[in-house]
C-alpha cells in the first residue's frame, strides 16, 4: 500500500496530466493511433492516422503527411484530447472524446510541437511550438468559440523563447517566461491572447 502511495506522489509531483475517471486515452505503441478507453465499453475507439485529414482546412493546398502522432493531452474535464502529428507540416488538432470528431485548430509547418496546457476546466488550451526560425513560440485556442488566439504583436527582439508558465486571472490571460538567446537573460510577461487575424 505504501509503494502505491508513493507512485501516486510521485504521478502528482510530475504534474501527470489529469485525465477524466470516464475515459482513458493513450497513444499505440507504433504511435499510429489514438485509443479512447470509455468506461461503459469494452473495446476502445480509436482514431486511427491514416484516418486524419490529408489537406489542411486552415491552409488550403497544403498537405499533410504525418509519420506518428507526437503529443496527446486530455482536458480536465475529460471531454477533450489536444493532439499533434509529427510531419513537415505539423498537424494541432482537438479530438471530442464523446464523438471521436476531430478538429484542425493549427498547422506548423517546418516545426515541432514542445507542450499542450490546458485550464482547469478544459475551457482553453494553450500549446507550445517550435518554428522553422528554432525560437520556442506559443499560441491558444478557445474551445468554445472555437478562436485561435496569439500572442500580441510587441516591439521585442526576435532571437528569443516565449514559453507558456502559468494562466493569468483573466479569460485569454497567460503569463509567459521570455528569455533573450543571446544575454541568456529572463523575464515574465502578463499577456491578453488575441484572435489570430487571417
Amino acid at each position: 500500500m505504501l509503494g502505491f502511495l508513493l507512485v501516486g506522489g510521485l504521478l502528482l509531483a510530475c504534474s501527470a496530466q489529469p485525465l477524466s475517471a470516464y475515459h482513458s486515452v493513450q497513444l499505440t505503441l507504433d504511435r499510429q493511433a489514438i485509443l479512447v478507453h470509455l468506461s461503459n465499453r469494452e473495446t476502445p475507439s480509436q482514431l486511427l492516422l491514416k484516418n486524419l485529414p490529408t489537406e489542411s482546412s486552415l491552409a488550403p493546398g497544403l498537405s499533410y503527411h504525418p509519420q506518428r502522432f507526437e503529443l496527446v493531452r486530455v482536458s480536465p474535464d475529460g471531454r477533450h484530447a489536444a493532439f499533434s502529428t509529427a510531419d513537415h507540416h505539423v498537424l494541432v488538432g482537438l479530438l471530442d472524446l464523446a464523438t471521436m470528431k476531430i478538429r484542425e485548430i493549427d498547422v506548423i509547418t517546418e516545426g515541432d510541437m514542445v507542450a499542450f496546457h490546458w485550464t482547469t476546466d478544459g475551457r482553453m488550451l494553450v500549446y507550445e511550438y517550435i518554428p522553422a526560425s528554432g525560437y520556442r513560440r506559443v499560441k491558444g485556442y478557445d474551445i468554445e468559440s472555437r478562436e485561435r488566439l496569439v500572442v500580441p504583436r510587441t516591439e521585442r527582439k526576435s532571437a528569443i523563447h516565449v514559453t507558456f508558465e502559468n494562466w493569468g486571472p483573466r479569460p485569454h490571460e497567460v503569463i509567459l517566461r521570455v528569455t533573450d538567446i543571446h544575454s541568456n537573460e529572463h523575464r515574465t510577461e502578463t499577456v491578453t491572447l488575441i484572435p489570430h487575424q487571417r
